[in-house]
């Protein structure tokens, strides 16, 4: 019996063409016990946390008071994921396989953004002020990445609390390199292109105003972004922050300080009015190159509170229990 590929690897599906990453690695890495949220009593023993450098693969970035690498004295640390689904290998051109089937080494980056010192307390508990170096560290790490010709797409997410599939306590975000485009932001490319067919309107931009005007799901706002719970929301609970201004890129964004002033009453909001749910979020922006459709960045929010079933994963089909204008009047309070 063969035991698969070692190294990560990109297979193609050969009816829907959509990547899957094979990473038979990923299983071995540390896991928080089962139940916990983001914080928890772990910190004893979590390489995450401050005066614990050592236990990492070496800083790419941080933000740190004085000098030194690889020290205490952050507030941001970023560094190679220990066990990576994406290998920093050069890549295959074109893959290999006989037609239909396609594969090639899943060669790209897989960074963890450790964004917060403290093991029990996520940025926006400690405020606007982290969650603010928290997106700056985001908007650094895509434009440090730009510039690499084998990246096509990097992904940035969150995942909250064991429900949300954190693997550790500590408040940590991940980065994914890819060297393909997303089937999800592929799909709202091709979205964005047709809604607006010859057109310099923005659909989404359409959208905001829409949601402004009625309001119904609009869960806070300020001058620069608004927070709704998109009108077709996929599961209870789903928001979606979206700059007021056009812009296809999140790392062309000069006003992440109102985005973090914006997050860190959401999510807090989450916490207060949710009971602290778990819950995953990413940014959806444009791909680093080669491309040529409209499209407007956004972060989406989704709290797992239900589990999908066949419907939902098997035809993709979302089933949602919470109307969004519930919702939106749940979070607003």
């Amino acid at each position: 019996m063969t035991e698969g590929p070692q190294q990560p690897q990109l297979r193609r599906d050969p009816i829907t063409s959509q990547w899957v990453i094979l990473a038979a690695g990923r299983g071995k890495r540390p896991h928080a016990p089962g139940g916990a949220g983001a914080g928890g009593g772990q910190g004893g023993s979590c390489p995450f946390c401050e005066g614990r450098e050592s236990e990492t693969p070496p800083e790419i970035s941080a933000c740190r008071q004085g000098e030194g690498c690889d020290c205490p004295g952050w507030t941001i640390r970023v560094f190679p994921n220990k066990f990576p689904i994406l290998a920093n290998i050069p890549p295959e051109p074109g893959g290999s396989g006989d037609p239909p089937v396609q594969q090639m080494p899943a060669a790209g980056f897989h960074e963890v953004i450790v964004d917060s010192p403290e093991h029990a307390v996520t940025p926006w508990e400690t405020g606007a002020g982290q969650v603010l170096a928290m997106l700056e560290t985001y908007r650094e790490r895509i434009t440090a990445l730009r510039g690499r010709g084998d990246i096509k797409y990097v992904h940035i997410i969150r995942n909250h609390g064991a429900g949300g599939a954190a693997s550790l306590e500590h408040p940590h975000s991940q980065l994914f390199a890819l060297p393909f485009i997303p089937a999800a932001v592929e799909t709202e490319l091709d979205g964005f292109a047709s809604a607006r067919p010859g057109e310099a309107a923005c659909v989404l931009c359409d959208l905001l105003q829409e949601e402004e005007r009625s309001g119904e799901r609009v869960v806070d706002a300020n001058a620069d972004f608004v927070a709704f719970a998109p009108f077709a929301s996929r599961l209870p609970y789903e928001l979606w922050i979206v700059p007021r201004r056009h812009q296809q890129s999140f790392d062309g964004c000069d006003c992440l300080e109102s985005m973090a002033e914006l997050m860190t009453v959401v999510l807090n909001r989450y916490g207060e009015r949710l009971d602290d749910p778990p819950f995953n979020y990413w940014i959806h922006t444009y791909p680093l190159q080669g491309e040529s459709r409209p499209y407007h960045w956004h972060l989406e929010l989704v709290p797992r509170l239900t589990i999908p079933g066949g419907l939902e994963l098997g035809a993709g089909v979302w089933v949602n229990t919470v109307a969004p204008e519930a919702a939106a009047a749940a979070i607003r309070g």
